[in-house]
């Protein structure tokens, strides 16, 4: 996504607003076609691995909810961004915690259907855990390509710079 710069105001609250509708509609879908069209078993495998893919997606839906009232509002921080703080920890907890369900699942020697698609699901998670983060994974748009191709480095994600500056903002506050 492209600054407040460069991009007018009326067509970057469209792109907000369809990014939290998207990654919403993502919990459904992603949950619809692994459970329902691909029949996967509810294992521990595949439950864990959509659990934290659901969660990092409510998440990225929330946090592009409260950066369009950002936008709308004129506001120079997301409202409430200091609440993602906690996601932030608890999603690495998450990851972490699934991990040990991955490997464990895995040392059964299950069959395919049992853990494939939760593994698949908790690579996704940390994909999604770092897109939002940490570093931007996902480049969608023009300007994000012309940027990469441009600096060849990724950049931090929206995010991690929203939280880094309301974390200096409260070390500013506190003597």
């Amino acid at each position: 996504m492209t600054s407040v710069k460069h991009r007018p105001r009326a067509a970057l609250a469209v792109r907000l607003r369809t990014l939290a509708v998207l990654e919403l509609g993502n919990v459904i879908w992603i949950g619809w076609v692994v459970f329902a069209a691909f029949d996967a078993p509810t294992s521990a495998a595949n439950v864990s691995g959509y659990a934290l893919t659901a969660v990092l997606l409510l998440t990225g839906s929330g946090y592009w909810s409260v950066k369009l009232r950002q936008l709308r509002a004129g506001l120079p921080r997301p409202p409430l961004i200091g609440l993602f703080r906690w996601p932030r920890f608890l999603c690495a907890a998450g990851l972490a915690a699934g991990a040990v369900v991955m490997g464990a699942s895995l040392a059964r020697r299950p069959e395919a259907g049992e853990v494939a698609p939760g593994l698949l699901l908790y690579v996704l998670a940390l994909a999604e855990y770092v897109n939002y983060f940490h570093w931007q994974l996902m480049h969608d748009t023009a300007a994000d390509w012309h940027r990469l191709l441009r600096t060849r480095r990724l950049r931090r994600s929206h995010l991690h710079d929203d939280l880094r500056a309301y974390r200096e903002q409260i070390r500013k506050q506190c003597p």
